[in-house]
C-alpha cells in the first residue's frame, strides 16, 4: 500500500492557533507585569520623596514620623497602588544635631506589589519594591519644647 504523503500539511490549523495563544497570553502578562513594576517604582518614589518633605517641614522627630508615614500611604492611594505590606522608616536622628549644623530626614519606603492576579508561571505572589530619600531640615528652623 502507498500513501501520498505530498498534500498533507505536518500540523493542524487549530492545535497551531492554541500554541499561539498561550505565547501571546503569557508575553501580555510578562508586559502587564512589567508595567505594573515600573507604575510601582514611580509611585514608591514619589512617596519616598513626600515622606521625607513632609518630616523635614515638622518641628520635632515623634511628629515627623507620624506624619511622613500618613504621607506616603496617602501618596501610594492617590495613585492608585495598592500594596500588600506597606512599610514607611523614617530616619529623624538629625532632629537631634544643634540648630545652625546640617541635618536631613531619610525615608524609606517600601511596597509589596501583588502579582498573583497575573497568572504567570514561576512568577513570585508579591513583588517589593523600595526608594529612600533625604531632605534637608532647616538650620535655622525653630524646635518645640
Amino acid at each position: 500500500m502507498i500513501v501520498d504523503v505530498r498534500g498533507e500539511r505536518g500540523g493542524s490549523a487549530s492545535v497551531e492557533a492554541a500554541v499561539l495563544a498561550v505565547v501571546f497570553g503569557l508575553l501580555i502578562a510578562f508586559a502587564i507585569a512589567g508595567g505594573r513594576l515600573v507604575a510601582a517604582e514611580a509611585a514608591t518614589d514619589h512617596a519616598a520623596r513626600s515622606a521625607s518633605r513632609l518630616a523635614s517641614l515638622q518641628r520635632d522627630a515623634a511628629t515627623a514620623t507620624a506624619v511622613a508615614r500618613d504621607g506616603a500611604a496617602l501618596s501610594l492611594a492617590e495613585q492608585g497602588l495598592q500594596c500588600v505590606a506597606l512599610d514607611v522608616a523614617v530616619d529623624t536622628s538629625g532632629f537631634a544635631r544643634p540648630s545652625g549644623t546640617a541635618a536631613s530626614v531619610n525615608a524609606t519606603v517600601r511596597c509589596a506589589v501583588s502579582w498573583a492576579d497575573l497568572g504567570l508561571p514561576g512568577a513570585p505572589g508579591t513583588r517589593t519594591v523600595e526608594s529612600t530619600f533625604a531632605s534637608p531640615l532647616d538650620q535655622w528652623r525653630e524646635k518645640s519644647r
